[in-house]
């Protein structure tokens, strides 16, 4: 494993502190941008999921991936309008059905559905690559030729994902172990955690950064970069200054999956322990008598997997539990840098969907 996590590091570091632009041309998406308009976000008849900034006026910026609005309209086509530091990879989900739309930098009206049957229809956008991408923002609300009706109901479940590359979906659509990061294989909607919560109706807040730990970043001997600690507190991932309120989403339960960066030269020092627990506090403050979920990483395996799950079953008191969801590809195979791959994450997801619905009787 060591060998095989050394392969990726200069992958790994580079996502710590600037965006990889490294993706796949999308000529349609571009030829369908326009300059936007004037109008500005009020989010009056869209639900968001996910955390925003509104603190510009007529604005909603965000970051995280599987940051989404929701909508619903009658009409035959729905657009809207964005900003985006770079290029952005987003999944559009008419009626059930999705395709995927890439941002390009600048102010642009995109064109999300067009040529619709008459009707009811609900829209779903969701940015798939994660903060590294840089800051996406709506600048206006939906613009439908026919009537935006009342937003989608909010599901009464919610859950709290906290994690890193894995969490991030990092390589999930790769065709092997061989390719490295870019911004088109990697897709937060096909996680574990995704997965889990669309099989069981939950809304989903992810909060994850590939190469990220709790003591130190992947690539690190000592910690440099920010951790975790840091780094869930924000609104937008890389904004000091932007703090995010808890009290504006509770969810159910919060999973904890960070570990796999700490451990990435095969072991760690006690640091990991102090700093999971000073994480543990820190979630425990925000979401008061949640139950917490420390999920074992699935990318260490044989005696490193059994190292870290040690340090986690230390840590599980109260409502703190520790799941193990499986380590290792198995006959999956592997996604970019060794990543799991979507076979994996499908796999991953259906024991966590089983444990969740179980504990929390869902």
């Amino acid at each position: 494993m060591k060998n095989n996590m050394l392969l990726i590091s200069l992958f790994s570091i580079a996502l710590l502190g600037c965006a990889d632009a490294g993706t796949k041309s999308d000529k349609a998406n571009a030829a369908a941008a326009k300059t936007a308009s004037s109008e500005a976000f009020t989010g009056a008849n869209s639900r968001l999921i996910g955390r925003f900034d509104r603190n510009t006026n007529g604005q909603a910026k965000f970051t995280w991936p599987g940051s989404a609005i929701e909508f619903r309209f009658e009409g035959s086509k729905a657009s809207i309008n964005i900003a985006s530091q770079a290029k952005t990879r987003f999944a559009v989900t008419i009626d059930g059905k999705t395709t995927d739309l890439w941002t390009e930098a600048g102010n642009h009206t995109y064109v999300l559905a067009s040529n619709l049957g008459s009707g009811t229809h609900t829209l779903r956008l969701t940015r798939l690559n994660e903060s590294t991408a840089g800051v996406t923002s709506f600048i206006s609300d939906p613009q439908v030729d026919g009537k935006l009706l009342s937003p989608p109901q909010t599901p009464e479940k919610q859950l709290l994902v906290i994690g890193d590359s894995i969490t991030a979906g990092y390589g999930v659509e790769g065709a092997s172990e061989a390719c490295h990061y870019t911004l088109d294989t990697s897709n937060q909607q096909l996680t574990y955690a995704a997965l889990a919560a669309s099989a069981l109706g939950a809304d989903l807040h992810a909060i994850a950064w590939s190469g990220i730990g709790a003591w130190r970043s992947y690539g690190e001997k000592t910690p440099t970069n920010p951790t975790i600690l840091t780094r869930h507190t924000r609104t937008l991932a890389d904004d000091t200054t932007s703090v995010w309120n808890p009290s504006q989403y509770q969810p159910d339960a919060i999973l904890i999956n960070i570990g796999t960066n700490d451990y990435w030269e095969g072991s760690t020092s006690d640091d990991y322990r102090l700093n999971m627990a000073k994480l543990i506090a820190q979630i425990q403050t925000d979401y008061k008598s949640k139950p917490i979920y420390l999920i074992v990483s699935p990318m260490l395996t044989n005696k490193v997997h059994a190292a870290q799950k040690q340090v986690l079953d230390g840590l599980a008191v109260g409502n703190v539990k520790v799941l193990d969801l499986g380590e290792g590809p198995g006959s999956d195979g592997l996604g970019c840098d060794y990543h799991p791959n979507s076979k994996t994450h499908a796999r991953l997801g259906k024991v966590l969907e089983k444990n969740l619905k179980a504990d929390l009787k869902w």
